[in-house]
């Protein structure tokens, strides 16, 4: 009796050992530098981050279409866009329907994309953590500050940051600077608002000083 006992206790260790490897195995990697990879790789792409509190509603929109890039930003009702197209910049301020011009190689709209670069080579942790009851695999990287969109921070700020997905797909950011915490809805998609890369006839140009 007592043999078969070991026998049965053996065979649940073996089964077990199996089943970790299976998961590990299993469990995604470098989900992070894809979606950098995927960020160079298209020629359009909206890339929504969405930040709410009981004071304020932040949506920032950072969007690829043909070389042309927009930065768009809601910060409850006031709107504002960052327009970089053939040569030329544009600071639009949609509720005065005002913008000023500038040289392109005065602004970088590329910010996702150079900001994210620093995945390419670094190491990261990564693990599993529930949002709003439902579990998502994270990546998470030391350093990165793109995503502080509230939160105030200097040099000796303690950051890390974590990406969250959700059977592949980007869904949330958090960064956690010192004892605050960031969370971030996110939307990656192919889909583009052709408007954000338009100026509306009635804007007036202003003199930059």
């Amino acid at each position: 009796m007592k043999k078969e006992k070991t026998s049965i206790f053996i065979l649940i260790i073996i089964f077990v050992v199996l089943i970790s490897i299976l998961f590990i195995s299993q469990k995604p990697k470098n989900m992070t530098k894809q979606m950098y990879d995927n960020i160079y790789e298209k020629t359009k792409y909206t890339f929504s981050m969405l930040e709410e509190n009981e004071e304020i509603k932040y949506n920032l929109k950072i969007a690829k279409n043909e070389g042309q890039m927009c930065i768009d930003t809601t910060s409850n009702d006031e709107r504002t866009s960052t327009l970089v197209k053939d040569g030329l910049a544009y600071y639009i301020m949609h509720a005065n329907k005002e913008y000023y011009l500038y040289d392109s190689n005065e602004i970088d709209a590329d910010i996702l994309g150079n900001e994210l670069d620093v995945v390419k080579n670094e190491k990261y942790k990564s693990g599993y953590e529930t949002i709003n009851d439902k579990k998502y695999y994270y990546e998470e990287y030391e350093g990165i500050v793109t995503f502080i969109l509230l939160t105030n921070y200097n040099e000796e700020s303690s950051i890390k940051t974590r990406f969250y997905y959700d059977n592949g797909k980007i869904a949330y950011i958090k960064t956690f600077i010192d004892d605050t915490e960031e969370l971030i809805k996110i939307d990656f998609t192919d889909d583009v608002d052709e408007g954000l890369f338009d100026i509306p006839k009635d804007y007036a140009e202003l003199e930059n000083e």
